[in-house]
């Protein structure tokens, strides 16, 4: 049919939430066959960014996650216009006009998304979180976000250690008030609407519970001990860990 018709053959590929752009590159090269190289070099394109009036540096943030057909010989370029297309589908106008009411720009919106997606497991948190982030932002305080950490980690992700903190870069939230420059990865909708729609709350801190929520404190004192009881929680996981190796 293919060689009567020609009628190109297609494969499906899934693009995650939170997925990195150096992550989706290597999705499409296994696959498409693509470079990883070629994906990301398009990415940072300076005509395709102009062309969709994008500031920044690349496509990160701007990929949305959806699961695509695409053709076995697809470009870089074309790839890349499919999933920007499919965000910008997805921007309803009811968050556009919430965007400007807030007077934050897209780019600072998708950052704040990113940044939402590397933290929550839950779409019932997203909102949640997202008020978090407002609240310190307002009050001029440091977001502290690990996920702008481990997005700085060439070995990672994994558990952040103190040294980790202190990596002199703009990215770094435990360093640098403010937004990061950009996204740290490519938000889905719920992060992005989170974003937009922040949960008006008091919180200003929040801690892993470790069951996939979190414990949100108003005060540092009640986000301490927040942290003490997480950390019971680890220190007895590694202990049940540690017995079931023992015993096989």
């Amino acid at each position: 049919d293919q060689l009567v018709n020609g009628k190109q053959l297609t494969k499906r590929v899934t693009i995650l939430e939170g997925w990195t752009l150096s992550m989706i590159a290597k999705e499409l090269d296994e696959k498409l066959g693509i470079k990883t190289h070629f994906f990301e070099d398009a990415a940072r394109n300076k005509t395709l960014l102009d062309k969709w009036q994008i500031e920044g540096s690349s496509f990160e943030g701007y990929l949305f996650p959806n699961t695509y057909q695409f053709n076995e010989n697809e470009s870089p370029s074309d790839i890349i216009n499919v999933m920007v297309q499919e965000y910008k589908r997805n921007f309803s106008d009811e968050m556009l006009i919430k965007m400007h009411q807030m007077r934050m720009n897209e780019k600072e919106v998708l950052t704040l998304a990113s940044i939402i997606e590397g933290e929550a497991i839950y779409d019932e948190e997203r909102p949640i979180i997202s008020g978090v982030y407002h609240n310190r932002l307002k009050k001029g305080m440091r977001l502290q976000a690990d996920p702008t950490i481990q997005y700085l980690l060439e070995d990672g992700p994994r558990r952040l250690l103190n040294r980790d903190l202190k990596i002199v870069s703009p990215y770094n939230t435990y360093l640098n008030k403010g937004l990061p420059p950009g996204p740290i990865n490519n938000p889905g909708i719920q992060s992005i609407k989170a974003a937009l729609f922040p949960k008006k709350t008091d919180y200003l801190y929040f801690v892993a519970r470790g069951d996939g929520f979190h414990t949100f404190s108003k005060t540092e004192k009640q986000h301490n001990k927040a942290k003490q009881n997480f950390q019971k929680v680890r220190r007895n996981a590694k202990k049940t860990k540690s017995k079931r190796i023992s015993s096989l």
